[in-house]
């Protein structure tokens, strides 16, 4: 927030654990482009501009794309793996977002604002991601018109995923929670360390183990809103 081209899901960035190669190789240019192309057919003026300055980055388990203290400084695209987004409150780690490939990845905290970044984004998984700097984002939108177009579908999408994030975190019963998230993100309850799912979701991890064990023998349907 990492190929096959889909339209994506759910939108929402130095340290030793990544390392990057800023004129990489076509095919990752390629992955960019058909991902922005998904969504609007794009300028051969914007082709070019996201072809010149895009870059990759091989990101390590457990490695960060941003910290407190930090600028916005790029825009990513996952293309394998899995990111999420973390704040600390009093000692804890409460995870408040969770991307997998064919989503965007930046920090939300200080999107669009010249301040310091108060989250922590880190890659769960090993993660392959395809950066493109914020101040040629801003070029995009200034010279070539679809691409705010694209920024505003993206923007939007961004928007109904922190609607289901907090509609989630309202729901009461804990197994009700369960079963939305993952019907919402099929499989990747089981990509992840249980721990940070159940950071997700607001709930002890020794609740989420006893959750996932009693649905083995009882199957719970969701009967909340979709």
């Amino acid at each position: 927030m990492q190929i096959a081209v889909l339209i994506p899901r759910r939108f929402t960035c130095m340290n030793t654990n990544l390392t990057n190669s800023l004129s990489g190789p076509k095919i990752q240019q390629n992955e960019l482009l058909a991902f922005l192309h998904a969504l609007s057919p794009l300028s051969k003026d914007a082709a070019r501009l996201l072809s010149a300055n895009c870059f990759e980055l091989e990101l390590k388990k457990g490695g960060f794309l941003f910290k407190p203290g930090m600028y916005l400084n790029n825009y990513y695209l996952l293309v394998n793996g899995v990111v999420r987004g973390y704040r600390k409150y009093k000692g804890e780690e409460i995870t408040t977002w969770l991307n997998e490939e064919n989503e965007l990845i930046t920090s939300i905290s200080n999107l669009g604002l010249d301040q310091e970044c108060e989250e922590y984004v880190q890659a769960i998984t090993e993660a392959r991601l395809i950066g493109l700097p914020a101040q040629i984002v801003e070029q995009l939108y200034e010279t070539c018109p679809e691409t705010a177009f694209i920024g505003r579908l993206l923007l939007e999408d961004n928007y109904r995923g922190a609607e289901e994030r907090a509609f989630i975190s309202r729901i009461p019963s804990a197994d009700e929670k369960y079963v939305r998230f993952v019907n919402k993100h099929p499989g990747l309850i089981n990509r992840i360390p249980l721990k940070y799912s159940a950071s997700y979701l607001g709930m002890r991890l020794e609740t989420l183990c006893r959750i996932r064990s009693k649905m083995v023998t009882h199957p719970l349907k969701s009967t909340s809103a979709n």
